[in-house]
């Protein structure tokens, strides 16, 4: 019984391998899926945004007038 139970081990212990890797291609296959499904779900909701809203344009500030005095003098030696 024990010669069988040591030749019977690695053919469990494979199985217990094929199944989880199984189970892992599938649990991988279900999140690609949903993550397909929540991008799609974002992207119709900021492509519907700016169909029906688009956003307003930004008046530019006008750059500030003076001198730029580039120096480095405040850095460590």
């Amino acid at each position: 019984m024990q010669r069988f139970l040591n030749q019977l081990i690695p053919f469990i212990l494979f199985g217990i391998a094929i199944v989880a890797f199984a189970f892992g291609i599938i649990l991988l296959a279900y999140l690609f899926l949903f993550g397909a499904i929540v991008g799609f779900i974002l992207f119709l909701i900021a492509w519907i945004r700016n169909r029906f809203f688009p956003p307003k344009t930004l008046t530019r500030k006008k750059p500030k007038s003076g001198r730029i005095i580039d120096s480095d003098d405040w850095k460590k030696m």
